[in-house]
């Protein structure tokens, strides 16, 4: 069943999305939106950020964080 709210639109063309709707989506105070535009409507879905992953993944090697980097310092020199 899908859900149904409405909200306002403040002065400063800010929306406060309701809480059920957060609660759904998972959507957490600073999490990003992108935003879509069609015909008669706006899209709105939540982002999923590079650092929501972490820890979901085990690496393949066992790695020390630090030797880690300096391999990647060695391979990407900066310019």
């Amino acid at each position: 069943m899908p859900i149904i709210a409405q909200t306002t639109i403040t002065q400063k063309g800010q929306i406060t999305i309701p809480k059920k709707f957060r609660e759904k989506f998972n959507i957490k105070p600073y999490s990003k939106l992108h935003l879509e535009t069609a015909r008669d409507h706006i899209k709105i879905t939540p982002v999923v950020d590079i650092l929501d992953l972490a820890g979901k993944y085990k690496p393949i090697k066992k790695k020390s964080v630090l030797r880690a980097r300096e391999e990647m310092e060695r391979a990407y020199r900066r310019s």
